[in-house]
């Protein structure tokens, strides 16, 4: 009799914490105040590491109508210095846009044009079929691996899940009422992938995939995946790819040579 009375609360415990483990849990829960802030340093740091990059890169684009893939010269300096160079099978420029930090030069068969360094121009000048609309620092933020747009700050308080063993973090979003989503990688804080709205309005993924070594003793994604609505564009760095080295300031300027580049 007094095994049974000791056996029937332990039985009523595990019924109940059966009970509580399969409940339905919150998708997210909100970080405290410190973690928070550690995490978001960790990832400001990262998103810092990279000042400049040059090398060559295959660019594959999708849109509805079309495929295009061909190899790209790329060179860029935070803030807005850039310089891409889309080349034919021969090694020839047939599409040209660079940032010198005051002007944008656009130089295309569809396009041959210089705009303020803060003016908007589209992508579809160099990349045909995306037509989205960006600043030189956006685009350079995107080719050295940065989020084009500041999805996070420091002082904001994101919620927290896991998801596929990846940290998400949730951002309020300043484009939308749904937010901003960032994955990190819980053992080196790293961001894998982030999806967020444009200014625009427009929803956009992005997600990287690195280099199985340290380049430069720093993480570098050797692909980089866009995506907004029906339109992609990926950018595959190759190995020799050179990270924070000193620039060339004139390489952000089109030559002669550039300037009446031939189909």
């Amino acid at each position: 009799m007094k095994h049974s009375q000791i056996i029937k609360p332990i039985l009523v415990f595990l019924i109940i914490m059966y009970l509580v483990s399969c409940a339905p849990q919150k998708q997210f829960s909100v970080i405290q105040d410190q973690d928070t802030s550690q995490i978001l340093k960790k990832i400001s740091l990262y998103e810092g590491a990279i000042k400049s990059l040059k090398g060559l890169a295959k660019v594959k684009i999708k849109t509805p109508d079309n495929k295009i893939s061909y190899t790209q010269v790329t060179i860029a300096e935070r803030p807005d210095l850039l310089r891409l160079e889309a080349l034919n099978p021969f090694g020839k420029t047939v599409g040209f846009i660079s940032s010198d930090g005051k002007k944008i030069y656009i130089i295309s068969p569809s396009e041959r044009a210089t705009y303020d360094s803060s003016t908007e121009f589209n992508l579809t000048y160099l990349y045909p079929g995306l037509n989205l609309r960006i600043t030189s620092s956006n685009l350079v933020n995107l080719i050295l691996a940065r989020l084009p747009e500041n999805i996070f700050d420091l002082k904001s308080n994101p919620e927290l899940s896991t998801e596929d063993g990846l940290i998400k973090l949730s951002f309020a979003s300043d484009h939308s009422n749904s937010p901003n989503h960032l994955w990190l990688n819980s053992q080196n804080t790293r961001i894998e992938k982030a999806e967020f709205f444009l200014h625009q309005g427009q929803r956009a993924k992005i997600k990287y995939e690195y280099f199985d070594s340290l380049i430069d003793g720093l993480y570098f994604p050797e692909t980089i995946d866009f995506t907004t609505g029906d339109l992609s564009i990926s950018i595959v760095y190759e190995q020799d790819v050179e990270l924070n080295r000193e620039v060339n300031k004139n390489l952000f300027r089109p030559s002669i040579e550039t300037a009446t580049f031939v189909n």
